[in-house]
Parts: C-alpha cells; structure tokens; sequence
C-alpha cells in the first residue's frame, strides 16, 4: 500500500517536466491501526517534506494540514503524533497521481502507483 509519506517522495520523470510534483486523486483509503510514533524520526524527517505537497495530498484523503509547518508546530507532540498518523498510517488503496505540469496521470491500483512512462516522453 502507498502511504502519504511515499507519495510525498514521488515526482514525475518526465523530460519535458521541471519539478515534477504530482497531486493526488484517492478514490480507495485504508487507514491502519497506529504504528509505533518515533519523535526523533519524524523530528528529523520534517526538512524533508514538501510540504504544500504534503499539504494537498492529504486534503485528498480528507484531513486537514495547516498552510505552512511553524517552528511551533515541530515541537507540538499531539501536532507530531497526528501528522505521524497521517503520513504513515494512511494508506492509498486505489487513485491516481496527476503531474501538476505535464497533465500525465500515473494510476494507483492495489496500493501500487505506476510511475511507467511512454518511451517518447522519457
């Protein structure tokens, strides 16, 4: 299964594609009992994240991300168990991720995005 946390990850390989960032459609969720919450994790995974990204995926889903991640919310332990939850508990069964730039949809079937592309545009 896909999570959020992976989604965030993706980009879209085309060659006639800059950033490649890629917002999704869920049309299938699975959300999984809670795993173990690691601070120190999560802590260190927040530069990481794209976060309007982030942010619009899991609108997707139907939770809501605040606009912008703040200093106060990277120190807010409920802020971070919850978004914990949501980037590796919340897992897309069925959907598509849709590159912003080129319009090229790439199906998620199964818990399993399909990131081939057609020879001509690789």
């Amino acid at each position: 299964m896909v999570r959020l946390h992976t989604i965030n990850t993706l980009r879209c390989n085309r060659k006639d594609v800059d950033e490649g960032r890629l917002s999704l459609e869920a049309t299938k969720v699975d959300v999984r009992e809670e795993s173990a919450f690691d601070r120190e994790f999560l802590v260190h995974l927040l530069p990481t994240l794209e976060w309007p990204s982030l942010r619009d995926a899991a609108r997707a889903v139907g939770v809501t991300l605040p606009d912008a991640l703040d200093d106060a919310l990277k120190t807010d332990e409920a802020f971070l168990r919850a978004l914990h939850h949501i980037l590796f508990d919340v897992h897309v069964v069925e959907g598509s991720l849709r590159c912003v730039e080129s319009g090229q949809v790439f199906p998620i079937s199964d818990g399993r995005p399909n990131m081939m592309l057609p020879e001509e545009v690789v």
